[in-house]
């Protein structure tokens, strides 16, 4: 495949797998959390209580972003917020234990992944590492290495 080619073929396929893979508004079987809610509460679960802004950090997402989403797992009873003690400008985010339950209870099958895990699940190991591959080339700066 020639360079102009496999740019066209890139870019007719990229917004297609965004589409497929995105799942940050739909629901999870059996629950009312989506995918990236359980994302945040199993990064706290593993990580422990972190600032809005580390998370974000952590997450890739804006400060808007983060907030709005840990407002509506709040709303759930799924993590608290708490301030720091020697500094009340500091705002901590925590899972509480009915988030535990949840990371616990939405953790396993394949019905329960978001869309990438189940995607990847579908694939050989040859593809996943071509896959992994290209996407690096992607990223790479520079002339490719010789």
């Amino acid at each position: 495949m020639d360079e102009q080619a496999a740019v066209e073929e890139i870019s007719r396929l990229y917004p297609a797998v965004h589409r497929r893979l995105r799942s940050s508004g739909r629901l999870l079987p059996g629950g009312d959390v989506t995918a990236r809610m359980l994302s945040v509460l199993r990064h706290l679960a593993s990580s422990g209580p972190l600032t809005v802004g580390d998370l974000g950090g952590r997450l890739r997402l804006s400060r808007a972003a983060t907030t709005e989403l840990l407002d509506r797992i709040e709303s759930r009873g799924l993590v608290a917020r708490v301030r720091d003690q020697h500094d009340r400008r500091r705002v901590y985010v925590g899972i509480t234990e009915a988030g535990r339950a949840v990371t616990v209870n939405t953790g396993a099958g394949p019905e329960r992944d978001d869309p990438l895990t189940a995607a990847v699940r579908t694939m050989t190991p040859q593809e996943r590492q071509g896959l992994v591959d290209g996407l690096r080339a992607l990223l790479r700066e520079g002339p490719p290495d010789e």
